[in-house]
C-alpha cells in the first residue's frame, strides 16, 4: 500500500502543479489501477470501485475519470484491449516518447516499456516509405507472459 500511497501523491503533485483538481473518485479509481494486477475495464473499475469502497459509481463518471487520469499522463488506453493501465512512467525524471505495452493475452497482464527516440524515428520513417502515416505513436503487442507460457507447458 505505501507504493500506491506514494504514487497518488506524485500524481496529486503533478495535478496541483498543471491547475488540475484531484477529487476523491480520481485518486480511488487511480487507486484501483494501481492495485490491479491487469489491464481492467472500465465496467470492470464499476465493480472493483464498490466491492472497495463500498459505494457505486456510474459508469459514465468512470470514463470521465479515465478521461483525466490519461489526459494527465497517470493512466493509458490499451486499445487493442480496451482495458486500462496506470502508467508506471509518473516517478520518472526523463521523457518517454513511446509507450511501448507487452499484454499477456491469457491473464491481461501488462508490462510498460519505453521505446527510444531514434527506434521511434525510425519505425515511423519506415510505416512512411510503406505509404502509411502513424496515427497514434502508442505500440501495443500481444505476448505470453512468463508465468502463462509455463502453465501452458
Amino acid at each position: 500500500m505505501d507504493t500506491v500511497n506514494k504514487f497518488v501523491e506524485i500524481a496529486k503533485k503533478e495535478c496541483q502543479a498543471h491547475g488540475a483538481v484531484v477529487t476523491t473518485k480520481r485518486v480511488n479509481v487511480l487507486s484501483i489501477l494501481l492495485l490491479s494486477k491487469k489491464a481492467v475495464s472500465a465496467y470492470e473499475l464499476v465493480d472493483l470501485y464498490e466491492q472497495m469502497f463500498h459505494e457505486p459509481v456510474p459508469v459514465i463518471t468512470v470514463y470521465r475519470v479515465l478521461d483525466f487520469l490519461q489526459s494527465k499522463n497517470l493512466a493509458h488506453k490499451l486499445e487493442t484491449a480496451n482495458k486500462f493501465v496506470v502508467c508506471t512512467h509518473v516517478d520518472c525524471n526523463h521523457e518517454h516518447p513511446v509507450s511501448q505495452f507487452l499484454i499477456c493475452k491469457k491473464c491481461l497482464k501488462v508490462k510498460e516499456l519505453s521505446m527510444s527516440q531514434p527506434n521511434f524515428d525510425q519505425l515511423k520513417n519506415t510505416l512512411e516509405q510503406a505509404g502509411f502515416h502513424l496515427k497514434s505513436p502508442q505500440l501495443e503487442m500481444n505476448c505470453i507472459c512468463k508465468a502463462c507460457y509455463a502453465d501452458a507447458k
